[in-house]
């Protein structure tokens, strides 16, 4: 397959800012693939870029790591082959640092990512990837359920964390992405008793949708009080999926004595905790970042399987858009939990 020299890329300017441009296509390494993307979905995380909230996403940039394609060129020996559809596992580890070798790759000391530093990202035409860090996808499998792939291996590390108990009682702290996502999940394992605390009208109904016990609008009531006295005094583990100070805070109080938190959302740098609480009351806290080439794999597999289908929450719009579709974004509206871009 001839490529083109330069491609359409939606590059990030200035905060607020995302321009269409005419850029160099990606010149590949040896251990790398050459992708033509099909769909690149926009996390929350490139939202903070988009804000000007990321220190390690500066413009000029491509943002976007949430892909799916079709391989035009791959190193010889790769496991995968040109016109091979695929999904990328976009976090780029090191396998040497000593939490490469202990199998806790997610949190690599050398951790690069697709859409941040200086390694430009999915929103365009074509996108260099890492052929190790490829897996195939079935032609029939839908766009929009490939690149959920990598918001759902979050999903599946988290409640990896969560413990091996089963049928726990849990609090889902926001029910974005990400929070929808470990609720599925959750039910999916076993898990019966879930309170979701979300303030969107459409997420609420969602959650409701996909078998949350206890649906609350923290506008309209104390979700610590409505947590507690639902579950008779506190759940056994509370997944907080927002990252601001209000949210953290509650889902350290929503927790039973010997409890578990677990903290996903990355909004805000610092926050304060009750500390004496969680120490009086032994509350475990985790920190819960990305996922593990394992956790990666079982996602694909419970979407390949459609054991999970988070369809239903997918738009996609043109990559011509790409403005709009960041401001739609920020501003979600209807029953769209992410919203993909496709060239």
């Amino acid at each position: 397959m001839d490529v083109p020299s330069t491609m359409r890329a939606l590059v990030y300017t200035a905060p607020h800012r995302v321009e269409l441009r005419d850029v160099p296509t990606p010149h590949t390494r040896p251990e790398q693939a050459l992708i033509r993307v099909e769909c690149a979905g926009i996390c929350g995380s490139d939202l903070a870029g988009f804000e000007g909230r990321s220190t390690r996403r500066q413009p000029p940039l491509i943002l976007g790591h949430e892909v799916v394609g079709r391989v035009v060129s791959a190193p010889v020996g790769a496991s995968v082959s040109p016109g091979e559809r695929v999904v990328a596992n976009p976090l780029q580890t090191c396998g040497v640092c000593p939490a490469c070798r202990h199998g806790h790759d997610n949190i690599c000391s050398n951790w690069r990512l697709l859409g941040m530093d200086n390694v430009q990202g999915a929103f365009a035409d074509y996108v260099a990837v890492d052929a190790a860090n490829l897996a195939p996808v079935p032609d029939m499998m839908q766009p929009t359920a490939a690149l959920m792939v990598e918001p759902l291996a979050n999903s599946v590390h988290v409640l990896g964390l969560a413990g091996a108990g089963r049928f726990q009682s849990l609090a889902i702290i926001g029910g974005g992405t990400q929070g929808v996502l470990a609720l599925a999940l959750a039910r999916l394992l076993g898990h019966r008793d879930i309170a979701v605390v979300e303030s969107h009208p459409d997420r609420r109904t969602i959650a409701a949708e996909l078998g949350a016990s206890l649906v609350i609008n923290p506008a309209e009531t104390d979700p610590v009080t409505e947590i507690r006295a639902w579950s008779d005094g506190g759940v056994d583990v509370a997944i907080e999926a927002v990252g601001i100070g209000i949210t953290r805070s509650a889902a350290v109080a929503s927790v039973r004595k010997g409890g578990t938190v677990i903290m996903l959302g990355l909004h805000d740098q610092s926050s304060e905790l009750d500390f004496a609480g969680m120490v009086r009351n032994e509350i475990a806290l985790k920190g819960s970042f990305a996922y593990t080439s394992a956790d990666f794999s079982r996602a694909l597999r419970l979407l390949v399987t459609q054991e999970i289908d988070p369809t239903p929450y997918v738009s996609v719009m043109p990559l011509d858009d790409g403005q709009e579709a960041f401001r739609n974004a920020l501003h979600p509206t209807g029953r769209t939990l992410k919203i993909a871009l496709s060239p």
